[in-house]
């Protein structure tokens, strides 16, 4: 119980990523029945010129049952700079999948999902939409999901025009895991939602993770990950991207 109540203090300390356009939630499946609860609260102060509080609080939970299972992550962050400018972000994503009776190659998912984030403008996103997820390739080293969604988008902006928008998306993504042996581990995992009346009007997003095995009790894990919005809010950049490389102890 210490040994497990030490490693999520050590994780929430190392580990800092921002939140992106796109909700990453590949990476936060776990493939083992019954429930599944993570959660971390992330408190730092900083201060280079301006003094920034920053607070962020997590929690998934999962429960799986032969074939069903329920997914619901929460993500919300504040950062109070100068003690005076806050800036929220966060979302609320639930998800289910049912596998298809007598397949393994054959997954239906729906889904539904609530974002803000005031550094891109976004003063609400609502999604809803499902479809359905193949497995491609399922070895003992490799590993290749694919996903056809569509979604509804239901979107406001705290642009110059408060430009609130209705549409429906595309929502594929692919999830690639390489075993190349039993100390070296490649992951990649891409998101691809374009508009299907106007596929000019698109967002990608993209992760890719190298683990290392250095000894029985320490790993090694680096990521870089980037969001591309083709069409951003005004004054907003159209790509947002980081590089995150962490120790991990095991004990």
């Amino acid at each position: 119980m210490k040994r497990n109540i030490l490693l999520v203090f050590l994780f929430i300390f190392i580990y800092f990523k921002p939140f992106s356009q796109i909700v990453n939630i590949e990476k936060r499946r776990k493939n083992v029945n019954g429930i599944q609860l993570t959660t971390g609260l992330d408190f730092n102060i900083k201060n280079n010129g301006k003094q920034i509080i920053e607070i962020k609080n997590t929690a998934d939970i999962q429960y799986k049952h032969n074939a069903h299972t329920f997914i619901f992550l929460n993500d919300l962050k504040l950062l109070d700079i100068d003690n005076g400018s806050f800036v929220n972000s966060g979302f609320q994503h639930l998800r289910y999948n049912y596998n298809v009776k007598d397949s393994s190659f054959l997954t239906l998912e729906a889904f539904g999902q609530h974002q803000y984030n005031e550094q891109k403008l976004l003063t609400k996103r609502i999604l809803a939409g499902g479809g359905p997820r193949f497995a491609i390739a399922r070895k003992k080293n490799f590993s290749f999901y694919a996903a056809p969604l569509a979604m509804y988008e239901h979107e406001q902006l705290s642009d110059s025009f408060n430009t609130e928008s209705n549409v429906i998306r595309l929502d594929a993504y692919t999830n690639i895991h390489f075993k190349i042996n039993e100390l070296v581990y490649l992951g990649y995992i891409m998101y691809y939602q374009p508009r299907f009346t106007d596929m000019s009007d698109y967002r990608l997003s993209s992760e890719a993770s190298l683990n290392f095995t250095v000894t029985k009790h320490l790993g090694y894990k680096a990521v870089f990950a980037f969001d591309y919005d083709n069409r951003p809010p005004e004054n907003i950049p159209n790509t947002f991207w980081y590089f995150n490389n962490k120790l991990i102890l095991k004990l």
